[in-house]
């Protein structure tokens, strides 16, 4: 690939982590865990891939970078790794749920499907797993996520390959990839991102009422 790459990331249960081994193999990058993460190993990578298992849209760990994203916005990648499978709205509600509105119009954002055992999971996270298919058993209506999460539960599943990533690798590589299946940056002009910064001033400065409506302005 064109440039280095520094990949941080975060791993629960070493589904992510593969994927990192399978992202090195690929790419030829030097990858760090989030815990040992600091701020001086930005310098000199002319991209950065943030890549963390997911839990209610989120991505575990961000807050690691998130920090730094004033510096490091524009060669930021990141990709979530979860149990469910692939769909085109996947990315978009991790940008929406883990990257704050004053930079997700900026980066990129791409999901994996990883795995999910019952049996490597600790206590609390047991309980959690188990209350929610409670709730899915009772409810009304069932989505294809519930029915997939009530296999789940049951049936270990393992879905770490690199088919499964290589949208990824492809645009770390510098190649052009479909965007229906990431969710791509939406400002990359220097006029729009000037405007965009112009607004976010205006907003920090607003009364509440006023900030709260240039906010979802922005969003849009």
């Amino acid at each position: 690939m064109k440039g280095k790459l520094l990949i941080i990331f975060k791993s629960t249960h070493g589904y992510t982590k593969r994927y990192v081994d399978i992202l090195g193999n690929a790419l030829g990058c030097d990858a760090v865990p989030a815990d040992k993460f600091r701020g001086d190993m930005i310098a000199g990578y002319d991209k950065i891939l943030f890549i963390g298992s997911v839990r209610s849209s989120r991505i575990n760990g961000f807050n690691k970078i998130a920090d730094y994203l004033d510096i490091v916005y524009k060669k930021l990648v990141v990709c979530g790794v979860g149990m469910l499978p692939a769909m085109p709205e996947r990315a978009e509600r991790i940008k929406e749920a883990t990257i704050s509105v004053a930079y997700e119009k900026f980066i990129p954002v791409f999901y994996a499907q990883g795995g999910f055992d019952m049996n490597e999971l600790s206590r609390t996270e047991r309980m959690s797993i188990n209350m929610m298919v409670r709730q899915i058993k009772t409810a009304n209506l069932i989505s294809e996520d519930d029915t997939f999460v009530l296999n789940a539960s049951v049936t270990p599943i393992d879905e770490v390959k690199q088919a499964n990533i290589q949208h990824l690798i492809d645009y770390l590589d510098g190649k052009t990839v479909d965007e229906t299946l990431y969710s791509p940056p939406e400002i990359t002009d220097e006029e729009e991102e000037k405007a965009f910064f112009e607004e976010m001033e205006k907003a920090a400065e607003a009364p509440e009422n006023k900030k709260r409506a240039l906010k979802k302005k922005l969003k849009k």
